[in-house]
């Protein structure tokens, strides 16, 4: 970090700090990137009291390079008192450094250490005068003044620091690596949170067809004696030859009749496309198994809750008959059955509907264009519910009387017969 903080620092400073001139240190000495660890270092009351280990770890931390005075360096600030220095030329990795103020001094005031080792010029000796006596000749071992000179100090060797190859930051903290992994836990969070949400509608999806083709199940059972005598009418080969009307026919009139109105108040008509084919295989298999069985007289004396569809047009017949009408086997339609009444040339048809909920305008509907298709006189609706108000009006505005199951012998009895002669 402190690599990039010394780049930032050097592409920041005025041209001013870069005119400065060019200096050296007057001895080995230490220089740091970091001017606080330089001057613990450079305190010998500190340095007394630390262990060589604690001095190389400071070194380390604090960049620590050692200096000679052969090296050039050129000043670019000062930071906090300490002058800031940077090398010329010049070196990859080596940033600038921090120096004592007393360790560097401009290189034209370094004497250089030949200067120093050379001995300083003596003054002229004058000779000595003549002797009146001459002294003997000393025949012992010389005595100079060079002798008395101190020995020359042994030259240090000075090992520079090895520097540290330029790296990016980035990449010597593995930026990228934590970059990487990051983007690819994102990925699959992402992904794995696709496919959760890809099952879970495929499951709600599921469940709702299967609601729906239950509901379809539980129409067709209820209406299992109709669908049951429709089969049987599509594939009576003796009805054939008077009859168009095929099974396939029989079954869509009951699906547009019956079942999607169905799903439709329930919200699930848009999974019909889906369902269809299913569903019709369920019908048709149990219209076949319900038309294989023998027919049974459906004779009832009395109304009870517990009656189907058939049953409860049976009764009405019943009731009809005994008024002095003659009526035709009840023929189940999509919403209930239809009896056809006639008397004197009068033709009257009684849509019968039993249901445990109020009557809605949907069988209204039914039985006016079960009449206007058949042109009776008279149209009539008995069901064992009450009607609602929307039926009521409807049938009042087409002419069809709504009629409750124990109102169906009074109706038709007071109703006029032309006499025919």
């Amino acid at each position: 970090m402190r690599i990039w903080a010394s780049a930032c620092l050097l592409l920041c400073l005025p041209a001013s700090a870069i005119a400065a001139g060019l200096f050296s240190a007057v001895h080995p000495t230490l220089a740091c990137g970091d001017d606080a660890i330089l001057r613990t270092l450079s305190d010998r009351t500190i340095a007394a009291q630390q262990s060589p280990a604690s001095r190389r770890t400071l070194i380390r931390q604090g960049d620590c390079h050692n200096v000679t005075p052969d090296i050039r360096w050129e000043k670019i600030a000062n930071r906090n008192g300490l002058p800031l220095m940077r090398r010329v030329p010049p070196v990859p990795g080596l940033p600038p450094l921090y120096f004592m103020t007393g360790d560097i001094v401009p290189i034209g005031s370094v004497p250089s250490p030949a200067a120093e080792e050379r001995p300083a010029p003596r003054a002229p000796v004058a000779p000595p005068a003549p002797a009146a006596v001459d002294t003997p000749t000393p025949t012992g071992p010389q005595h100079t003044e060079a002798d008395d000179s101190p020995p020359p100090a042994p030259p240090v060797i000075v090992q520079q620091a090895e520097t540290p190859r330029p790296t990016d930051i980035f990449f010597m903290t593995r930026g990228f690596q934590k970059l990487g992994s990051l983007i690819l836990t994102l990925m699959l969070v992402c992904g794995t949170g696709w496919i959760m949400v890809l099952i879970l509608r495929a499951c709600w999806l599921m469940a709702r067809r299967r609601r729906a083709i239950r509901i379809c199940l539980e129409l067709a059972q209820r209406h299992s004696a109709m669908l049951g005598r429709w089969y049987q009418n599509a594939h009576d080969t003796t009805a054939a030859a008077h009859s168009h009307t095929s099974w396939p026919t029989y079954l869509d009139r009951f699906v547009r009749s019956t079942l999607l109105p169905t799903l439709t108040r329930q919200g699930y008509h848009t999974l019909w496309p889906s369902i269809h084919k299913t569903v019709q295989g369920h019908i048709t298999t149990l219209a076949a198994s319900t038309s294989s069985k023998p027919a049974v007289a459906i004779t009832p004396c009395t109304y009870h809750q517990d009656m189907n569809q058939a049953e409860y047009a049976a009764f009405c017949s019943q009731w009809i008959e005994k008024a002095g009408w003659d009526t035709h086997p009840p023929v189940a339609t999509g919403l209930g059955s239809v009896i056809q009444c006639n008397r004197n040339n009068l033709k009257m048809l009684v849509h019968c509907w039993m249901d445990r909920k109020p009557v809605h305008d949907d069988v209204i509907w039914q039985g006016i264009k079960e009449k206007t298709d058949s042109k009776a006189s008279v149209g009539a609706i008995v069901s064992n519910a009450p009607y609602t108000q929307e039926a009521l009006q409807l049938g009042k505005k087409h002419r069809i009387f709504l009629l409750h199951h124990e109102d169906v012998f009074k109706f038709v009895s007071g109703i006029e017969v032309p006499d025919v002669a």
